[in-house]
């Protein structure tokens, strides 16, 4: 399959992947065939580029960095305890514990990089930012090697981060303009409001409850709740630099989610530890799976895999020359051929397709 744009597509093309929209409900199925009357709704919703399956890029497919029934599992697990906690605001520990476990054990070995459709970017639910703020911040800290029962803490501080939120009025979270003064006060309260729900629980670490409580910190001392520098626990900022990438990342109801180049570019302006922002730009993979590029001998290819160790040079199937016009059907591994780069990612494939 490959990722083209909204103005590429034609009338017939088989969907390569289930579209969803901003309420997790599935707007066009998977094998379905794209119809014109499709294009202006999907527009609607701010989606502008969608996966396709032919002949041509047949053999790519996405592999998610975690097994897809135990991110279904995942999900479901959370889901149900975060909607009890719109009811009863008392934590099922045990069950959360559990989850950050399977997030952190079921992080795929294979050497390949973390795309941003494994993380959830139609957002609107909070269960959803915090299972993929939580698997981001379990990449880092792997990257990081830091302790199992440390990276543990972490990853259960990451899944409960906006758990202040649940109580809020959905309302205010997704309103699709500018918030007031008030709203803004308001929201910025999740971080006290969740630290409250879980500061008298003798089972949740001190550094899972300063992470509900610091994510919004900065290094510089601008956050807030308390106004907290350098001296925050590098828990903190991990989980503060994986939501804010996440947040630029998603979709919203007031715009369509970041590129990676975009999302990095507006993150370094944040006052997130450049170490870890460093790591997160270093572990996401620069080049979607199924994306054309061109590269710096005019040859057009599609990406086939992306490697951990090098986000910008993948494994990519080579289709056409730019400059002789010609068709091409072979792969190259741009790690192992220095002398060729990517030059910029395209849109889509030349016509003659």
């Amino acid at each position: 399959m490959r990722l083209v744009g909204l103005e590429g597509i034609k009338e017939g093309d088989i969907i390569g992947r289930d579209i969803v929209g901003y309420d997790g409900g599935v707007l066009l199925k998977k094998n379905s065939k794209f119809k014109e009357a499709f294009r202006e709704k999907l527009l609607e919703r701010n989606i502008t580029t969608i996966y396709i399956d032919d002949e041509i890029s047949k053999d790519i497919e996405i592999n998610p960095i975690m097994d897809m029934e135990t991110m279904r599992k995942i999900t479901e697990d959370v889901k149900k305890e975060f909607a009890k906690l719109e009811k009863v605001t008392e934590i099922n520990c045990e069950l959360l514990e559990q989850v950050a476990d399977e997030i952190i054990s079921g992080l795929s070995s294979r050497d390949v990089a973390l795309e941003i459709m494994d993380l959830k970017v139609n957002d609107t639910y909070t269960y959803e930012h915090c299972i993929s703020v939580a698997l981001l911040t379990a990449v880092v800290c792997r990257k990081m090697n830091l302790r199992q029962d440390i990276v543990h803490r972490i990853v259960l501080g990451a899944l409960l981060h906006d758990i202040g939120k649940i109580i809020m009025p959905k309302n205010c979270l997704n309103k699709p303009g500018a918030l007031t003064t008030e709203e803004y006060d308001m929201i910025k309260a999740h971080v006290e409001i969740g630290y409250s729900m879980i500061k008298e629980n003798d089972k949740i670490s001190p550094i899972t409850k300063l992470i509900v409580l610091c994510h919004h910190e900065r290094e510089d001392g601008t956050g807030y709740p308390l106004g907290k520098g350098e001296e925050i626990h590098v828990g903190v900022k991990i989980v503060a630099a994986c939501d804010v990438f996440h947040a630029l990342f998603s979709d919203r109801p007031y715009r369509i989610g970041m590129d990676i180049s975009q999302a990095i570019t507006v993150a370094r302006r944040e006052k997130l530890n450049p170490e870890i922002r460093a790591i997160i730009e270093e572990t996401l993979a620069f080049y979607p799976v199924g994306s054309a590029v061109i590269l710096s001998n005019g040859d057009i290819a599609l990406v086939e895999k992306n490697y951990r160790q090098d986000v910008k040079r993948p494994l990519v199937k080579v289709i056409y020359n730019y400059n002789s016009k010609m068709k091409l059907n072979y792969k190259i591994n741009l790690q192992e051929h220095e002398e060729l780069y990517i030059l910029k990612k395209l849109e889509d494939i030349p016509r003659i397709y």
